[in-house]
């Protein structure tokens, strides 16, 4: 995949993938650690569910917002729900 966003690097520092230099945002996609929820890059905790990598924080339910953890949601159309929203939206 071939990246060219042509901003300057800020201080003059980028990150190196496969020998190329990355602004950190195109850094982080090129490694699969973007946020699903925010699109921002994930270098703390991370939840990863449905084949995604969240920030535990936006790793929450599609419908109430509530924040989910990796083992007590349900999913439904690729968006994971708390077990309460699910049994009313889909039981």
């Amino acid at each position: 995949m071939i990246i060219e966003c042509r901003f300057p690097f800020h201080g003059g520092s980028f990150f190196d993938h496969e020998g190329q230099p990355y602004c950190e945002t195109h850094y982080h996609l090129l490694r699969g650690s973007l946020c699903a929820g925010c699109h921002k890059p994930i270098s703390g905790r991370c939840v990863t569910a449905m084949f995604k990598k969240f920030h535990p924080e936006h790793f929450v339910c599609a419908f109430c917002l509530k924040q989910l953890n990796k083992g007590t949601f349900k999913e439904q159309n690729e968006k994971p729900y708390c077990h309460g929203c699910f049994d009313k939206l889909f039981g």
